[in-house]
């Protein structure tokens, strides 16, 4: 039996609306996921525009440090990669340090002058990269840090304000790098700390330094007598400093003036044990 005109008309177009009505549902279907994708993407943005997190979802950025370098050197060397599909302009990047045990502790940041200007400017899949000499910074928080499970990181913060940080660095991994500590000095530490009750930790940090900085520095003659070790006495007598106040701040310029020669203050530690 044919089927009349009428019927096939309403018929076609019943069809083509339902038709119509399905592509209209999963349009919008559609449009609402991606609103979503979008609205996720963007929490997760603002997430880390509050604080300095690992992982912000519009950048890539490592800290490694050259495995090479020459003796007595620590370079580190930091990499910031643009995955976002916008321009992102960053600014001068700060070394961190984090102990393990008390990660929500302040502790001062390290800045370096390397002739960089700030804010860089990065493409869609451009990277940025810089080196800095950590040796110095690496030998001054030597006694702070060294064996107290500390870490590395870098941050900076882009100008639309994301916060960014980068992996962590193991921090007594990066003082390999620094050149041993002499094995006299080392047994000398061992015997100090036995005959004051000194931390042997904390004398051989001071030694090691003497060692380096070639030279008593007001930091180290600190450390010494905060290990039960009369250094300050010593330096009166023998070396005709005066005690003020607060001579750790007083005499820094003298210590620096007279030059001290690690023999000499080795020589005294001897006599102690």
């Amino acid at each position: 039996m044919e089927i009349p005109e009428t019927f096939k008309y309403i018929f076609g177009t019943v069809l083509i609306t339902a038709i119509g009505t399905i592509f209209a549902i999963a349009g919008n279907f559609l449009n609402i996921k991606d609103r979503f994708v979008k609205w996720t993407e963007l929490r997760k943005k603002r997430k880390f525009k509050e604080v300095f997190k690992e992982g912000n979802p519009d950048f890539n950025f490592t800290l490694n440090y050259l495995s090479n370098p020459e003796p007595g050197k620590c370079v580190l060397r930091a990499t910031v990669l643009n995955v976002s599909k916008e321009v992102k302009y960053i600014d001068s990047i700060s070394y961190n340090f984090r102990v393990l045990t008390h990660a929500d502790r302040y502790e001062p940041s390290a800045m370096f002058m390397n002739g960089e200007k700030w804010p860089k400017r990065l493409e869609h899949g451009e990277r940025f990269i810089t080196s800095v000499d950590f040796h110095s910074t690496l030998l001054n928080s030597l006694f702070q840090y060294w064996k107290k499970g500390v870490q590395v990181y870098a941050t900076c913060k882009s100008t639309t304000g994301d916060n960014l940080c980068s992996n962590p660095l193991d921090f007594d991994k990066l003082v390999n790098f620094l050149k041993p500590i002499n094995e006299d000095y080392l047994n000398l530490a061992v015997l100090l700390s036995q005959k004051t009750g000194a931390s042997q930790r904390d004398v051989e940090a001071s030694l090691w330094q003497l060692q380096i900085f070639d030279r008593m520095t007001v930091h180290i003659a600190k450390q010494l007598q905060q290990n039960n070790i009369p250094i300050v006495q010593y330096l009166v007598d023998k070396h005709g400093l005066v005690i003020k106040e607060d001579p750790w701040y007083h005499w820094y310029r003298d210590l620096e003036e007279k030059k001290i020669n690690p023999t000499v203050i080795v020589g005294f530690l001897r006599e102690i044990v």
